[in-house]
């Protein structure tokens, strides 16, 4: 694992997952322009679809985690979704903005917004599972605690960049998570064995992204403007999220039968998928 703290002169930003984050949207854009150049998309239009859905994932990402995970804070101080310090970046937030952001474009220019988002799904699939081995690498959004075969440790401190000194003075969310629940003792500079959540959502993601490019083989040269694939990913990460929310240790505000708010939107949408993609699926088979 590789915490890191960025070092800009005049700050200091702790545990900074934003560089990962940065990296897995250069990785998704990267992918998503290959495949709009060999599937025939208007590759013109690509640097304005990107521009517009990374503004809405930038955006999604930073108010959903507030909303969801520190909603106090952002209430006393709203400016803080601003903050250059405030940690946070929700990967949910950052789905659903890019995809308002893209949608909104795609209106614009009048074109499908399904047609596109099947080309670049699969980019943004990696990028994701990019992103989460950047959290594993970082040791947010981790898991409980475990006595499996599965139980990462933590480390409790992080390396400053660029000096790549060990930073002593604060400790991770793993840790902290450890040290509350009674796991590990104030010397300990390990976490607890905790689940690798993270490691959990990066493979889910690699396998919808399988699913999405054997989907789009099939249907690609019939039927571009389907939707199929959009309810295939969306859904599909939706309940890999809502399933995983079970043992991830920064799990709050419980709402009902041990679901959060964000796990019943997510269980409610990811049925209305297998609903939707099956109906789908019924009428192309009925009119061959």
């Amino acid at each position: 694992m590789l915490p890191i703290h960025l070092n800009l002169g005049f700050n200091e930003i702790y545990f900074y997952e934003g560089i990962y984050f940065l990296i897995s949207i250069a990785i998704g854009v990267y992918i998503a322009y290959i495949r709009v150049k060999k599937y025939g998309g208007k590759v013109e239009l690509f640097d304005s679809l990107i521009t517009w859905s990374i503004i809405g994932s930038l955006i999604g990402a930073r108010l959903s985690h507030y909303l969801f995970w520190n909603l106090d804070l952002f209430l006393d101080d709203p400016t803080v979704l601003f903050s250059l310090s405030g940690a946070g970046n929700s990967i949910t937030g950052g789905l659903v903005g890019g995809m308002v952001g893209g949608l909104l474009y795609t209106r614009r220019k009048n074109i499908n917004y399904f047609e596109y988002f099947s080309l670049l799904s699969p980019g943004i699939l990696f990028a994701q599972a990019v992103g989460r081995l950047g959290c594993f690498l970082n040791g947010d959004a981790h898991g409980t605690a475990t006595e499996s075969i599965f139980g990462v440790h933590f480390p409790r401190y992080g390396t400053t960049v660029p000096g790549f000194e060990t930073d002593y003075g604060v400790s991770s969310s793993a840790w902290q998570w450890s040290f509350q629940n009674g796991l590990v003792d104030q010397a300990s500079t390990m976490s607890a064995a905790l689940h690798p959540t993270q490691l959990y959502e990066m493979f889910g993601d690699l396998a919808l992204m399988v699913i999405v490019l054997w989907v789009f083989k099939k249907i690609w040269d019939t039927d571009k403007k389907s939707p199929l694939i959009f309810f295939i990913h969306t859904g599909g990460y939706a309940l890999l999220r809502f399933a995983l929310e079970f043992i991830r240790g920064d799990r709050e505000f419980i709402a009902f039968a041990n679901m959060t708010n964000l796990q019943i939107a997510l269980l409610g949408y990811g049925i209305f998928t297998i609903f939707y993609a099956a109906r789908y699926y019924s009428k192309r088979k009925a009119n061959g």
